[in-house]
Parts: structure tokens; sequence; C-alpha cells
């Protein structure tokens, strides 16, 4: 019931691409999550194929419980690497994210063009928390709450913001 509440609360306050002032953001919108191509059913996991395609990720990080998805990635883009950074694309659940942004910016894992899609952003009052911490975090810049996932980018020429997308 609690899921439900904050869905509704999240679309009430969730804009769609009128509301993205950001020529970068409004492209990603529009020309990747908007499009119509579904590669999975769970929104996460349909989110990062549309985002390793859009932004033609060559290097992306998965956890390593994730070996479906990374067949699933492997299938539909068979010349993705899936060890050793930078990383164009990290996925990640909002447990390991803080963990995985430290350890990612302290390592040069990322570039400025990294994207790291985070799933699982609002299933309780401690993952809004830790939500909440990472757009808060000194290298984010841009972040997308798509209430399935968040996308956090770190794109030093971009203005620091943050977005709520209805998908």
């Amino acid at each position: 019931m609690r899921n439900f509440l904050n869905h509704i609360k999240f679309l009430l306050t969730a804009t769609n691409q009128h509301g993205v002032h950001s020529p970068f953001i409004y492209a990603y919108v529009t020309k990747c999550l908007y499009t119509k191509k579904t590669y999975s059913h769970r929104k996460s996991q349909n989110i990062l194929l549309k985002s390793i395609a859009y932004f033609g990720a060559e290097r992306v990080y998965l956890p390593p419980e994730s070996e479906n998805i990374r067949k699933m990635a492997q299938r539909k883009f068979p010349s993705v690497q899936f060890q050793n950074g930078p990383y164009d694309i990290l996925f990640t659940d909002i447990r390991d994210a803080e963990t995985l942004l430290h350890a990612a910016s302290e390592k040069s894992s990322i570039h400025n063009n990294t994207l790291l899609l985070i799933h699982t952003i609002h299933g309780d009052a401690a993952k809004t928390s830790l939500w909440e911490k990472i757009k808060d975090h000194h290298g984010v810049r841009v972040t997308v709450d798509l209430f399935y996932c968040g996308a956090v980018f770190f794109r030093k020429e971009q203005a620091k913001e943050h977005f709520k997308i209805r998908t």
C-alpha cells in the first residue's frame, strides 16, 4: 500500500519531456526513455537496455548476481564488455549505489559521461533516504527520478539539477 501511495505522489509531482529545460536530459527522455522499443518487461532492466542502445555504451558494470541481465544485454548488444572500467553505464541496486558511487569516483571507474542507473530507489523509506543522499553527492550533477529507477549523471558541464519524469 505504501508503494502505491508513493507512486501516486510521484505521478502528481513528476513531469514529462515538456517540463525539462536541459537539452541533454530532454534528448535522453524523448529519444531513449519514450521510445516504443521494449527489451524487457521489467522496467528498470528495460531502461538499462534502452540506455545502452541510446548512448552506444561499450562498457557496462552489472553486479555479480545479475547474470540474467548480462546474458540479455550480450544477446542484444554483442560488443558490450562487462569488465574493466571506466564504465559508460553502471547498473546497481540502491543499497549498493552509495558504496559504488564513492568507490567509482575514487578509482577512476567513471568518466564525465558515465550513467549510474539505480533500480528500486523508492522501495521503502530507507531506500528513498539513500536516493536523497546520492542526489546530494558532490560529484553528481544531474539526476532523473523515474520512480522504478533513478539515473545519475556526472557531466561537469551541466548545472546541478534533479528531474522527476513519468515513463
